[in-house]
């Protein structure tokens, strides 16, 4: 079953008559919302940690190709300064790339094959570490190709970088510093992380690259300086939450240094430098963003303004789920329900598992008691129906 770890948390803490303790520097809208109607309880937290100043914070707009550093096209030359005075002063910098892999593309420029996951069709990530493709959604895995399948041309082109690039564009920069990287290849050998996170601790490294592993909960006493390569990968998520991870995971990584008596910077490195998710997140300023988020969920109708409801449909034919999904959404839309909408079917970013086609389809509500009679009547309906299978998604965490 689909389910949210806190949700189940608030649900036991009910039967048990207990308490929970949501805790956070970037709660989501809905909890927020909560807490401002008076439903949850509310403390705010008014200083930071032996209350220390935040850090200072530099937003560099990558659209200006004069800022990259010299020999680099992924280094601004603000930030390859900061790493310097952090390798002069000897303290300690984190980067985060919230994207494994080295290489996050290959294609074929000669007929335009690009080379996608066989099982869910997303993009395949070359990882220098083994030389091979992985779909970081499936886990399926495969050679590096020698040629393209299609058409035979060897000269494959590779577009996108990851954390794996990004240690290699540091240690080509300051070929003294000592580099660690932790993201979730490293992080499937559970001791590698508590062992890189320690080592780190103790100075055994001068920088940290990572993903967004390395954003939240650390106390790093000699790190200074927290950057983020491109802030902007999280925007461009087909999920409505896009914003609200972004601005999420800059607060979260700004936060990081600075938390000892040596004082902290941040540099934001984007091609987005005005979106007000890159602006507040720079400033760690969660009310001004609330605010705005809260506006754009409202004219958009999504949480906390509705409830959703994500049914996914599959099938191993295609054709059968087509027609499946659309033949259950134009039952639901003759009924006329008030303050019901639907948006779908569509093909969805991962349009295939294993060897079945998917379609979704979203119910927007705000009434639980009037779209749920109707529901289970249709997934008994089309339940029996040979060949397709549905899955029903309440308050789904992604969308």
């Amino acid at each position: 079953p689909y389910y949210h770890a806190r949700e189940v948390s608030i649900m036991r803490a009910k039967m048990h008559n207990a308490k929970v303790v949501l805790g956070s520097a970037t709660p989501t809208l809905e909890t927020k919302a909560k807490a401002r109607r008076g439903v949850y309880g509310y403390a705010k937290l008014e200083k930071r940690i032996n209350d220390l100043p935040l850090p200072k914070t530099e937003i560099i707009n990558l659209a200006d190709r004069r800022n990259f550093q010299p020999g680099s096209n992924k280094i601004s030359k603000t930030l390859y300064n900061r790493l310097r005075n952090c390798l002069d002063t000897k303290t300690q910098g984190i980067i985060l790339m919230n994207r494994r892999g080295y290489w996050t593309t290959i294609m074929c420029p000669q007929c335009g094959h690009y080379f996608t996951c066989p099982s869910c069709g997303s993009s395949l990530t070359y990882h220098q570490s083994d030389e091979m493709l992985k779909c970081h959604h499936c886990g399926f895995v495969s050679r590096y190709p020698e040629a393209c399948p299609k058409c035979g041309n060897t000269r494959l082109r590779r577009i996108g970088y990851g954390t794996e690039r990004i240690v290699k564009e540091i240690e080509d920069l300051f070929p003294s510093a000592r580099v660690a990287r932790m993201d979730g290849d490293v992080g499937k050998i559970s001791r590698e992380v508590e062992k890189t996170i320690r080592a780190f601790k103790d100075g055994e490294y001068d920088v940290l690259v990572g993903t967004q592993m390395i954003a939240k909960g650390h106390d790093f006493p000699l790190l200074t300086l927290s950057s983020v390569v491109l802030a902007d990968i999280g925007l461009s998520l087909p999920t409505y939450r896009a914003s609200e991870r972004t601005f999420e995971l800059i607060a979260q990584a700004v936060g990081r240094s600075g938390r000892s008596a040596k004082a902290g910077e941040a540099i934001i490195q984007t091609y987005n430098p005005s979106h007000y998710a890159i602006v507040y997140g720079a400033k760690q300023d969660y009310a001004s963003f609330y605010v705005k988020e809260m506006q754009e969920r409202k004219i958009s109708q999504y949480p906390p303004y509705v409830y959703l409801l994500l049914l996914i449909f599959s099938s191993a034919n295609e054709a059968k789920v087509a027609k499946a999904s659309q033949e259950f959404k134009d039952e639901i839309a003759a009924k006329k329900l008030e303050n019901v909408s639907l948006l779908g079917p569509i093909v969805p970013f991962y349009a295939m598992e294993g060897d079945k086609y998917r379609r979704m389809l979203l119910v927007k509500f705000k009434k639980r008691e009037i779209i749920e009679p109707h529901i289970k009547e249709l997934l008994r309906k089309y339940g029996s129906f040979g060949g397709i299978t549905i899955s029903v998604n309440v308050d789904p965490l992604d969308y």
